[in-house]
């Protein structure tokens, strides 16, 4: 059997117990494999004195109470969920010394953290990850902080960010999302035409211009300067995890160009626009400028909607075209963007 680390006991048998094994976190009658946790993102945040939150929160370790006290859980997908428990502090030190232990130890959670510097995204933040023409393409995001950062070998990062908040309005150029390619920041255009033919989203830079064209009702061309580089097909209804894995797929990415670049931004292109009849949309709910303090969320749920159980998503949501995230999509609960093996821990 797996070595008990932290376990509750009670008289009443309806009593929701937390026990915390080698191999398993059980909440009452719930039982979660260590598998399905972000083991890197939280034993990053324990080995430098902090507890992390919602949405990359972070409080002092020291601060968690000795007594009854809510330890917030980080899954391989990003969400967060707060878990109440009878001894706070023995708790938080009991999961983060598993997590720094199942890493490989203390020097090789410090290099998750140098990679996840390199590659400007908190280990919190799940990876997926699909086939390029050059080498895997690595996709993270946020619908809720309204990021999304796209990478892979040969290329230039693909982000977009909401820096003022995102407004939700097509007739705006951009909206309120910001995109940069490497360094340079680029011209973003969405139109959504009542003649679905001719919404688009248009992306500039200083000599090349993508532009995002409907195809069929679930799928859409990505050309370059005129030519089609990729064409992006969404998922099928409800599509399940891949095997081995506890987050959505991506939507399906077929390259037509051995550019890096251009299987970087298809990407990017797939997992923050709509595809096929939503084209000339974002898939983003309207948020505003003024954020949410570390206080607001470090010990309340945060969902990515990236998995496909309700621990992962919130009523009504699931990574679907509209649930997660405003009108760019029907609420069919699709998936998201390439078939993707990562996750946050990897």
């Amino acid at each position: 059997m797996s070595q008990v680390l932290y376990q509750e006991r009670s008289r009443n048998p309806l009593a929701r117990t937390a026990e915390l094994t080698e191999d398993r976190l059980r909440r009452g009658g719930r039982t979660t494999p260590l598998d399905e946790l972000n083991v890197a993102a939280m034993a990053e945040a324990y080995q430098r004195g902090r507890w992390l939150g919602g949405g990359g929160t972070e409080r002092p370790v020291e601060s968690l109470p000795q007594g009854p006290g809510v330890v917030p859980v980080t899954r391989a997908t990003g969400t967060t969920t707060p878990l109440k428990v009878r001894r706070a502090a023995d708790f938080a030190h009991a999961l983060g010394d598993l997590a720094v232990r199942r890493c490989g130890g203390p020097e090789h959670v410090a290099a998750l953290a140098a990679r996840a510097q390199v590659e400007g995204v908190p280990l919190w933040i799940a990876r997926r990850y699909a086939p390029g023409p050059v080498g895997r393409i690595a996709v993270a995001v946020d619908r809720r902080l309204v990021r999304v950062d796209v990478w892979g070998p040969g290329a230039p990062a693909v982000r977009l960010r909401a820096p003022y908040g995102f407004r939700g309005d097509s007739t705006v150029p951009g909206s309120g999302l910001v995109m940069t390619v490497g360094d340079v920041g680029a011209r973003l255009i969405l139109q959504k035409k009542f003649r679905k033919s001719k919404s688009s989203v248009e992306i500039g830079l200083p000599g090349r211009r993508w532009t995002l064209r409907r195809e069929t009702a679930e799928s859409s061309w990505l050309l370059r300067d005129g030519r089609g580089v990729a064409l992006l097909i969404r998922p099928g209804r409800r599509p399940g995890p891949p095997p081995g894995s506890v987050l959505l797929p991506l939507a399906d990415v077929r390259h037509e160009s051995p550019d890096p670049l251009d299987a970087v931004m298809a990407h990017a292109v797939a997992v923050s626009f709509g595809l096929g009849d939503t084209t000339g949309l974002a898939r983003f709910r309207a948020v505003h400028s003024c954020r949410n303090t570390d206080d607001d969320t470090w010990d309340r749920p945060w969902f990515s909607n990236l998995g496909s159980g309700s621990d992962d998503n919130e009523p009504g949501g699931g990574d679907g075209w509209g649930s997660d995230g405003g009108d760019g999509g029907d609420g069919g609960g699709g998936g998201d963007g390439g078939g993707g093996d990562g996750g946050g821990g990897d």
